[in-house]
């Protein structure tokens, strides 16, 4: 980390600028992203909604079209 009187560099573990002694910035630790949840590689929702689309004609009593020849 570069302080911000001087410009010297400094460890990140340092509370104070070694040259000037001038109090240095804490560092703000970054946030990890947030993943989305997944399943057999798809996202949770899009795996629904394939299971949804694929099943809906059998659970309601009709053939699925890719069945009638």
């Amino acid at each position: 980390m570069d302080c911000p009187n001087c410009g010297t560099w400094n460890p990140d573990d340092k509370k104070v600028c070694w040259r000037c002694q001038t109090p240095l910035p804490t560092p703000k630790p970054e946030k990890p992203k947030r993943q989305m949840p997944t399943f057999m590689g798809l996202p949770i929702w899009l795996f629904f909604l394939i299971l949804i689309l694929f099943f809906s004609p059998l659970l309601l009593g009709r053939c699925a079209p890719f069945f009638m020849g």
